[in-house]
């Protein structure tokens, strides 16, 4: 005899038919175009603005040197999906040769991106400091404050795979070495509560003592998804157990 679904049991697995799939954005640039970002290039207006191209089928972001450091900031520039918007994440992107251009830049993942703009953006930052230092980042008005960070030199003609996640407060990131991707380089973690919610993206920036340099970076294989809607599969497979022993 087939056995019966009640009508809770099969509005949860409908529910869960519906849900949308864990990848939300996956972007290889293999077409040649960044259809889908928006450009961040906040120095533009005092011209300085970044160029974009796609070498290879990978995604470069380069930003000259600013103007004006003292007063506008040093070069930087990214890219950021505003079409999602997102709570917990899990963020990978691959940054191929490191291909920076000096020793004092930053190439890294924001996520939980709000406010943006020149001297107002907020949101969280996994990056990599060519003068060998990774860490996680609180950004408040384009200012960053430390939530974990460590010593780590990276080879700059590697290519490495940046995973970045966020759940509830708790933010985790691994960077992974793509000629033996099995292991990670090094991980880290923190707990800030600051930002629920917001856009995610890419990110060159000169962290040179001056701001008197260029920021650039290449960037391939982005992937961000939503974690799995795990308490609403554990309710249907509670459900479905107690059906089961009424019968």
């Amino acid at each position: 005899m087939i056995p019966r679904t009640t009508p809770l049991v099969l509005a949860v697995l409908l529910l869960l038919a519906t849900l949308p799939a864990r990848a939300d954005i996956i972007d290889d640039f293999n077409d040649g175009n960044d259809d889908g970002w928006t450009r961040v290039s906040p120095l533009e207006a005092f011209g300085a603005g970044a160029a974009y191209s796609f070498p290879g089928g990978s995604y470069r972001i380069e930003a000259p040197v600013s103007p004006a450091p003292g007063s506008v900031g040093p070069a930087r520039a990214g890219a950021l999906r505003l079409d999602q918007t997102y709570t917990d994440f899990d963020f990978s992107a691959d940054i191929l040769n490191l291909n920076l251009l000096g020793d004092q830049n930053t190439v890294g993942l924001m996520a939980r991106v709000s406010d943006l703009g020149l001297g107002t953006t907020d949101g969280y930052l996994f990056n990599y400091k060519t003068n060998g230092k990774l860490g996680i980042q609180r950004i408040v008005n384009e200012v960053d404050t430390l939530i974990h960070e460590i010593d780590l030199t990276l080879n700059p003609a590697g290519s490495y795979r940046f995973h970045f996640t966020g759940q509830g407060s708790a933010l985790a990131a691994s960077v992974y070495d793509l000629a033996a991707p099995s292991v990670p380089l090094a991980t880290l973690s923190g707990v800030d509560g600051t930002y629920a919610s917001g856009n995610m993206g890419l990110l060159v920036f000169d962290d040179s003592p001056a701001g008197d340099r260029v920021a650039a970076g290449t960037f391939d294989n982005v992937m961000i998804t939503v974690p799995e809607p795990s308490s609403l599969v554990l309710l249907a497979g509670g459900l479905l157990v107690a059906c089961r022993r009424r019968r």
